[in-house]
């Protein structure tokens, strides 16, 4: 519990402080003060809740990462009975058609789609018997295909590195030749299908340039949450697609220091540890910063602000040695 609390005040507090130097000074789009306290208990409430019960011996480390699983796996149905049920089925229908899904963006549904693909093959690794893991692997991984979006093939691909390393001569041989493969087909996409994706890179290129200028113009303070999608000079998309700069444009650079500073202590804690719990909960918490730097904001986007704090706490829990070893089944399937 100390780790979680520890790792969420790191960037929680600076956050708390601008936003009350921001209304100190007058700034119009400072983060309103009820806010405040709503964001608190979004970010510590149910990770905190979940590392009680697994600490008081209610749930147990597995079983509370199996239900993030089984809740994930609602979405891959969802997106496999859309696909299935198109009758002209293509990239870009499918693309348009998961907007209209349950999650109404195109991105949190690769997103979750590579998540579940972590998860099932982390499982797998010591419950290889289980078919129902092998189901939901084979389906995430082809929701993750046939979506189309880079962010989501990019942050599986950084989960499966962490859970295989490249420490060995085959590794590396189809590592390099899957890079490849994936290059060649990008480089296809460019060629042959450049509206695809030339007008979505077109508006990160903005919203990053955009971003850097708000910054300079308040780089220890920042303009408040939410306070990017409402500036009268704003150009391009509503928000940067990244929760680096986001988190610098809304509370400053002491927020995105102490955000470093979390996300490092809980990679190196994660690294230190020889089990395969920590190794799934090292992919995993990779893999959600890899999607928010390419995508979301830890403070604002509802899709993406869940499945942090649920999976920050479940890494927290597996470092947690009478949590993670002593209370049945650790993360990674195995009796501690």
């Amino acid at each position: 519990m100390r780790t979680f609390l520890l790792c969420t005040a790191l960037w929680l507090v600076p956050v708390l402080v601008t936003a009350g130097l921001q209304h100190a000074l007058g700034i119009a789009s400072a983060t309103e003060w009820k806010d405040l306290p709503v964001l608190v208990l979004r970010m510590l409430g149910i990770g905190l809740g979940i590392i009680v019960l697994v600490q008081r011996g209610f749930l147990t480390l597995y079983s509370a990462t199996f239900a993030l699983l089984s809740a994930l796996s609602i979405h891959v149905g969802a997106g496999l009975i859309d696909l299935l049920a198109e009758p002209s089925a293509s990239l870009t229908a499918w693309r348009e058609l998961r907007i209209n899904g349950l999650v109404f963006n195109p991105n949190p549904f690769g997103m979750f789609m590579a998540i579940t693909a972590i998860l099932s093959v982390g499982l797998l690794r010591n419950l290889s018997h289980r078919p129902v893991l092998w189901v939901a692997l084979i389906a995430a991984l082809l929701c993750v295909w046939v979506s189309g979006s880079r962010g989501a093939i990019l942050t599986t691909v950084a989960g499966f590195v962490v859970l295989f390393p490249p420490d060995n001569r085959q590794r590396l041989f189809v590592y390099f030749g899957s890079g490849a493969l994936m290059a060649a087909v990008y480089l296809y996409v460019t060629l042959y299908l450049p509206a695809l994706y030339s007008g979505s890179d077109s508006e990160r290129m903005i919203a990053f340039s955009f971003s850097l200028e708000k910054i300079r113009m308040a780089p220890w303070l920042g303009w408040g949450i939410g306070a990017y999608e409402h500036f009268p000079d704003r150009v391009g998309p509503n928000a940067p697609h990244n929760m680096w700069l986001d988190l610098v444009v809304s509370s400053g650079l002491v927020a995105l220091l102490g955000g470093l500073l979390s996300a490092g202590l809980l990679i190196v804690r994660l690294y230190r540890q020889s089990q395969p719990a920590a190794q799934l909960a090292l992919a995993v918490f990779v893999a959600a910063l890899v999607a928010g730097t390419l995508e979301y904001s830890i403070l604002d986007s509802t899709h993406f602000r869940g499945v942090w704090v649920l999976v920050v706490a479940l890494a927290c829990c597996t470092l947690n040695e009478p949590c993670g070893a002593q209370n049945g089944v650790s993360l990674g399937g195995e009796k501690a």
